[in-house]
């Protein structure tokens, strides 16, 4: 099947956040993300990278202050090469661990970290 939706190529998440800055600081310093862009001043938007992944951050006080009030955790999930291995790195950088690497029945080992905006990123490679 080809239609106009063959050239879609990647996605990439946008996480509510009430500071730009601390959270480029949390994804570049504690999980190793590089710096991509930000926008406006003070920063509304923003982006940060690594390979061909991006997550981008967007002020949004409402969303950001609902999902602490109401203890939400919106989900990331991002694949990768060595799950063991990044979460070495994340643990030993400070990262607050929701569970350790264990292999998932959907065919994948995954460990869940939860980052300073309280989205659960659940890094996974596969099995």
């Amino acid at each position: 099947m080809h239609s106009s939706f063959d050239t879609i190529h990647s996605v990439a998440p946008v996480i509510a956040t009430a500071d730009i800055e601390k959270s480029l600081e949390y994804y570049t310093t504690v999980l190793g993300f590089e710096f991509d862009f930000k926008y406006g001043e003070p920063p509304v938007y923003a982006g940060i990278k690594s390979g061909s992944v991006e997550i981008y951050f967007s002020i949004d006080h409402a969303l950001a202050a609902a999902i602490k009030e109401k203890n939400l955790s919106p989900e990331v999930f991002i694949w990768v090469t060595d799950a063991d291995g990044f979460f070495n790195e994340h643990k030993s950088r400070g990262a607050e661990i929701i569970e350790p690497p264990i292999n998932r029945p959907w065919g994948a080992r995954q460990y869940v970290i939860k980052d300073i905006n309280g989205y659960f990123l659940k890094f996974a490679q596969p099995l």
